[in-house]
């Protein structure tokens, strides 16, 4: 059981048939939407790589065929595509919104971020109509719409004024809330509902522990932008309790400013990496494997095993650091 080379054939069809989708956007839109795509195409070298995005209808369609001897093993397929395509269609529209709120200058890698805004709302649009195609309850869906966006929203609205990863780490997976709509499609359209809560459960672990994997990769940039970051925090939470065990300065005003240097000293001198990593393993280990899905836990584990190669990276760049000379080493890393 491959998470993605099960699937691979089904993504490259995916977004084939994403770029057909753009192409009849109107001009000049369809080549800025399809220059848009190419940055996540799977097929494309140095591309994005959102697998989550477009392979968990394919992962869902699979488990709930498997375990419902009722259902013909084509009968949930063509909701699975559908439920694909419209990802990629509302992930691009999201991803333009995210940009849209992080960036203040008027090009944004070479785009000019007024034509974005109607990209943006074709992408929606577009998102919606192959909603609009999929399931027998589309009241239903409609309902789970409005929640898993309006999660969206909370999430992004609030992310600089709150602390997420230190108290309220479900907001993180909030940011990614329109996902969760085709889990909720593919569980109506098997008439299995009820199934949900659990579903969502397991499927908010693995969004915290994958923003985790992009906010270690990330957190240089992320620093230099003031972007709301996971490592980050956790690097504050840490200084703020050294800080306040020493001086009288209530834990909650002192909030330290990070420098490169000082998070640099906090992955290298004081081994973050490895109480980061753990949480994230905790989150996978809340996850009963009895009600996971295969696929989706298969995944969580993937995440899993990269935050642990990434503190196994820090250590050996650490000691050859060491190697090089104590006194080099402390001048390159410490403040």
């Amino acid at each position: 059981m491959d998470w993605l080379e099960d699937f691979r054939p089904q993504i490259y069809e995916l977004f084939a048939e994403a770029e057909q989708r753009i192409h009849r956007f109107p001009a000049p839109l369809n080549v800025l939407g399809l220059h848009y795509l190419s940055g996540f195409d799977i097929r494309k070298q140095g591309s994005i790589k959102n697998y989550i995005c477009y392979l968990l209808p394919f992962w869902l369609e699979r488990t709930l065929t498997m375990r419902l001897h009722h259902l013909s093993p084509t009968s949930l397929l063509p909701v699975a595509k559908l439920a694909a395509l419209g990802n990629v269609m509302g992930m691009l529209h999201f991803f333009i919104q995210d940009d849209l709120m992080d960036r203040q200058d008027r090009q944004s890698d070479g785009i000019d971020r007024q034509q974005l805004v109607p990209l943006s709302q074709m992408l929606h649009s577009e998102f919606l109509l192959i909603l609009s195609q999929t399931t027998h309850d589309q009241a239903r869906l409609w309902e789970y719409y409005h929640r898993f966006v309006s999660e969206w929203a909370s999430a992004v609205s609030l992310e600089q004024e709150s602390d997420y990863f230190a108290q309220d780490r479900q907001k993180i997976a909030g940011k990614a809330s329109p996902l969760k709509l085709s889990a909720a499609l593919l569980l109506l359209e098997a008439r299995l509902p009820d199934q949900l809560p659990v579903l969502m459960q397991q499927l908010d672990e693995v969004l915290i522990a994958l923003q985790m994997n992009d906010d270690a990769a990330d957190w240089p940039e992320d620093l230099a932008d003031g972007n709301y970051n996971c490592l980050l925090s956790l690097i504050r939470q840490e200084l703020s309790i050294k800080s306040t065990s020493s001086t009288d300065v209530p834990m909650s005003i002192a909030v330290p400013v990070l420098t490169e240097q000082r998070v640099h000293q906090a992955i290298y001198d004081h081994h973050i990496l490895r109480r980061y990593a753990a949480i994230a393993a905790d989150g996978y280990l809340a996850v009963s494997p009895s009600s996971s899905i295969p696929y989706l836990n298969h995944f969580h584990a993937y995440l899993i095993r990269q935050l642990n190669r990434m503190t196994e990276q820090v250590d050996q760049h650490r000691n050859l650091l060491m190697q090089q000379g104590s006194l080099w080493y402390h001048a390159r890393i410490s403040p």
